[in-house]
């Protein structure tokens, strides 16, 4: 039987109730199951979630999915959040992390198999995907538009991978779809390097809003760290 394809990272989808949550991460052509948490007290249960989220935070997913069929559970979840942990929702534009509410269960692989086929999901999922893209984005054009800090960002796949292996590796990779199907050996290997060095990575959809644009730099984009003024 041919292995079923993976894809690439796109979202963390969590199944949250009272006790206990359920994580899953979603890729472009599948969703695997994650790990599972489960507190007694309200407080301690929020935190393993943040705790299990910060890691695929680094890579640089920054879309999450909240199931939860009572809007309650959604609501305290994110004044925990807001509480203790503002910097994911109004911090440095590049580590802005942006939450959903789906108001339906996520909590085993039935409920998620039959969500994860739901017209309702993919909206979803592209409406939030494209809402955290946007502050990367913006921070993109903010360098590009100064006549200093464009020299943060190379285009080239030579340029980001000598940067991947140099000192001070770059701060976020952006790769168009249609270019890691080119270069997927390369784009691979240079994503799980950038990753592997602490830079965040994220491949863009072909049907992203923001696909054109990347296409004008021809598919690739390495924005390096920026010098403490």
């Amino acid at each position: 039987m041919p292995r079923r394809r993976r894809g690439y990272p796109v979202a963390v989808l969590i199944g949250l109730s009272r006790v206990r949550a359920a994580l899953w991460d979603v890729f472009s052509e599948s969703v695997k199951p994650g790990s599972t948490v489960e507190e007694a007290s309200k407080y301690a249960l929020h935190e393993a979630i943040i705790n299990q989220l910060r890691p695929r935070f680094s890579e640089g997913v920054k879309t999450v999915l909240v199931a939860a069929e009572y809007g309650g559970l959604y609501e305290d979840f994110m004044d925990h959040v807001g509480k203790h942990h503002s910097w994911l929702l109004k911090g440095w534009e590049l580590n802005t992390v942006t939450f959903t509410r789906i108001e339906e269960p996520a909590s085993d692989a039935e409920e998620v198999r039959r969500l994860v086929s739901t017209p309702m999901f993919k909206s979803k999922l592209l409406e939030a995907s494209e809402g955290d893209l946007s502050q990367v984005m913006t921070a993109l054009e903010r360098r590009l538009g100064s006549s200093e800090r464009i020299e943060t960002v190379v285009f080239s796949l030579e340029e980001a991978e000598a940067a991947a292996y140099s000192e001070t590796p770059p701060e976020y990779l952006l790769v168009l779809e249609a270019f890691q199907r080119k270069h997927m050996r390369r784009t691979m290997k240079l994503r799980q390097v950038a990753q592997n060095r602490g830079t965040k990575t994220r491949v863009i959809p072909s049907g992203s809003v923001y696909a054109a644009r990347l296409s004008q730099f021809g598919g690739l984009v390495c924005m390096l760290r920026e010098r403490p003024p």
